[in-house]
């Protein structure tokens, strides 16, 4: 990517809209790429066949913790293992568009199946095609390819979780040029089965003549002296899958093995991980459009004082929110993979703003299947209780929806704060402290370069009033992101609700310029009589999105934050609530203990649980 690329998302924050990168909408696969389009009905008429003759199990997988080896080898024989391999490997080669759309099919019928690939494919495989030499692709490609063995990304550790730029795993040069790897990971998919495995180590370079450690990464295997699998994890959901934690003892790795160049295995993190945000938003999109048919379905069947629940307005309510968001997912969807596509796009801030909306989405839904299906939601054998659980990762894996925030709203504000020397420089550490998160550098903010305030595009009449009001908003945007900026200079640093807020507006205003286009591109092929359907998801979006942006925009600076803050502090300080019991005085809940009389506490205490990040 070229570091002055334009991007839609950091243009707003100073009141510019690049029109050029999200219109005209991309034109589908089968017009760009027949043969494409080709190989992926096959995909999909493959994942139809394994669903339907029990392969893919969902149910089962969940209740054994596992996908079973000869799932594996059917998935393999499909092509399924080479989505993300070239074709000179014996992959398939997928475009960026293809991928997503495969990727977001093989989730939406089993979300562990789709971490089980979307690591192999995504993110172990990922690494060696765009990082590994001649020698080291024509080693270990033809192999993942055809699925003799899983691939693994271990990055994550126990110290530092994801911070590529902090991890503690260090690597020493031998004198035979060989290397030495001693340190953990954990949360690593595929772990405990992969034969071949992306890994990363604080190795010795130098840098101004002084020797200082610098992100390493490697190709490991678990054949090599020194590796073990310390054990799994169980969870509460994608339980088909499997996180391992894996420890390296001394682990001899061949001089040969080192991935990219030494001291440069941040770019390849970064790198690597840049399109998962992507394809997780995929597999959130296309899993909530699966929801919505199944909520719709149960809906019309479930009859409730002699009428389908379908014909109550609180459901209509849910299914629209579900079809409208899910309208908004597929067109940032569609135009991310155009710009992950292009040898000089930009697309980081807007894989951050598609993973929080669609991740978010999903998870919405999710909790909205259970409800409409009352007692049916909560209990097996139907599935809508594994769904949910196997929804709520999607917040947490590549970037918390929290940092992925923060990240969005720091990288934004650096053109409107260019003037404020001293925020620019303080800029720079939170940017870096985000990690693996981030791949900016702090002097990037040409956002208005090329640009308008404007949406300078042709437009429908029908869409003119939705561009007014989105023109407004992005202006608005702008002063906002000023005000906020003079407010607390570099104190905005530490406003957290602020730019969450500020990002909540971003992300508004690029899923609705996504609709905006894909609207646009729909009525120029069919006319507006036959986008009926289509003109009103856009317009219960459009205008709904609107309505959270003016809410996150009349938050901004409220005195309501220092309260909260009060209050944090007083429960901090307490432990936990605090509060006498208003039933039972004298009884106290603090810190997940019960507090009793006698000082002793509750059988509660003695719950745990591990978080799962990968």
């Amino acid at each position: 990517m070229s570091d002055d690329a334009p991007s839609f998302v950091r243009g707003l924050f100073a009141g510019a809209i690049h029109d050029d990168l999200l219109f005209p909408f991309p034109a589908s696969l089968e017009a760009r790429d027949p043969d494409e389009a080709r190989t992926v009905r096959r995909l999909l008429a493959d994942l139809a066949r394994l669903r339907d003759t029990g392969v893919i199990d969902p149910a089962r997988f969940d209740d054994e913790e596992t996908v079973p080896e000869e799932t594996i080898r059917a998935l393999a024989d499909g092509g399924w293992m080479g989505l993300s391999i070239p074709r000179e490997y014996g992959g398939l080669g997928l475009s960026a568009a293809a991928y997503a759309h495969v990727f977001g099919a093989i989730s939406s019928v089993d979300a562990a199946i789709g971490v089980l690939l979307g690591v192999h494919c995504g993110l172990g495989s990922k690494a060696i095609v765009l990082f590994g030499t001649p020698a080291q692709k024509a080693r270990y490609l033809p192999m993942l390819a055809r699925g003799e063995t899983l691939a693994a990304y271990a990055l994550t550790e126990p110290e530092t979780g994801s911070d590529a730029q902090n991890i503690v795993t260090q690597a020493q040069p031998n004198a035979d040029g060989t290397w030495s790897l001693t340190g953990r990971k954990h949360w690593i998919g595929n772990g405990h089965r992969a034969g071949v495995i992306a890994t990363f180590a604080q190795a010795p370079v130098l840098r101004g003549g002084k020797t200082v450690l610098r992100p390493t990464a490697f190709i490991i295997r678990p054949d090599m002296p020194g590796f073990r699998v310390a054990g799994t994890v169980r969870k509460l959901g994608i339980r088909g899958s499997t996180q391992a934690e894996l420890v390296y003892e001394n682990l001899r790795v061949p001089a040969d093995h080192v991935l990219g160049t030494v001291g440069k295995g941040f770019g390849v993190a970064v790198k690597v991980l840049n399109g998962g945000r992507m394809t997780l938003a995929a597999g959130c999109t296309a899993g909530t459009k699966a929801l919505l048919a199944e909520m719709v379905t149960f809906a019309e069947g479930r009859v409730q004082f002699g009428r389908p629940i379908a014909d109550f307005e609180i459901t209509q309510r849910k299914i629209a929110r579900a079809a409208s968001d899910v309208y908004a997912a597929d067109a940032m969807l569609g135009e991310l993979t155009r710009l992950a596509e292009h040898p000089d796009g930009e697309y980081a801030l807007e894989a951050a703003c598609c993973k929080v909306f669609a991740s978010e989405m999903l998870w919405r839904t999710a909790d909205e299947m259970v409800q409409v299906a009352g007692g049916r939601g909560y209990v097996k054998p139907y599935p809508y209780e594994r769904q949910l659980r196997d929804a709520r990762i999607n917040r947490i894996f590549e970037g918390t929806n929290e940092i992925l925030r923060l990240f969005i709203s720091l990288n934004g504000i650096q053109a409107p704060a260019a003037q404020l020397k001293e925020l620019g420089i303080a800029l720079r550490r939170p940017l870096r402290n985000l990690g693996m998160i981030s791949g900016f550098a702090a002097s990037r903010v040409a956002s208005r370069f090329g640009s308008t305030p404007t949406l300078d595009v042709e437009l429908h009449e029908r869409l003119t009033g939705h561009a007014r009001h989105f023109e407004k908003h992005v202006a608005e945007m702008k002063d906002a992101a000023q005000r906020v900026i003079r407010a607390y200079r570099k104190e905005i640093i530490d406003r957290q609700q602020e730019l969450e807020r500020l990002s909540d507006m971003a992300i508004e205003l690029f899923a609705t310029a996504c609709v905006l286009a894909r609207t646009q591109q729909l009525l120029a092929e069919r006319g507006a009589e036959a986008c009926a359907h289509e003109l009103g998801l856009c317009d219960l979006f459009v205008v709904e999105a609107g309505r959270r942006f003016r809410a996150s925009r009349l938050a901004l600076e409220s005195a309501q934050d220092e309260l909260r803050r009060g209050v944090a502090r007083a429960v901090r300080e307490r432990g936990g609530y605090g509060v006498e019991d208003a039933i039972l005085p004298g009884e106290r809940v603090n810190g997940g203990a019960e507090e009793r009389h006698d000082g002793s506490a509750s059988p509660l205490h003695r719950s745990s649980a591990h978080p799962l990040i990968r």
